[in-house]
């Protein structure tokens, strides 16, 4: 991956790990477009600062750790590991205290050293399990548990 390429992703895990909205404009262009299909997202650096924000209000120690990347081009693909406390509303769910850690890839195309697409994937229901407000969380829970 080109030394371009690795500093937008020394910068976008510095603003996913600190929620510093100054860096939001630094990382991602005006109009970016981010897509999971967990959430619909809007467009431009605002939605992304609002959603990194909430997320971090939900999450206040939220950690996202790099654990491949590869870049091909304008190309940029991560696999990553994020773990947090909820210990703040998240998607209308109140603090539970628990702990949680979500495993994903995130695709990335860079344009002029910023990101204008992104689209992120990770298993929700195991979120919300982990959170035990998923149907059949207690269940899960129990297992896990048990090994």
């Amino acid at each position: 991956m080109s030394a371009d390429l690795q500093a937008v992703m020394e910068r976008l895990t510095e603003l996913w790990n600190t929620g510093d909205a100054a860096l939001v404009s630094e990382v991602y262009s005006e109009g970016v477009e981010r897509s999971d299909p967990n959430q619909k997202l809007g467009r431009g650096t605002q939605e992304i600062a609002r959603y990194i924000a909430e997320l971090r209000s939900g999450f206040p120690d939220f950690k996202l750790e790099m654990k491949r990347q590869t870049g091909d081009g304008d190309q940029v693909a991560m696999e990553w590991t994020a773990t947090g406390t909820h210990a703040g509303t998240y998607l209308g769910i109140p603090a539970t205290g628990r702990k949680v850690t979500m495993h994903g890839v995130t695709f990335d195309r860079i344009e002029n050293g910023k990101v204008v697409n992104e689209r992120a994937y990770f298993d929700r229901l195991s979120l919300l399990e982990q959170l035990g407000v998923a149907p059949g969380a207690a269940e899960a829970g129990a297992k896990s548990a048990a090994r």
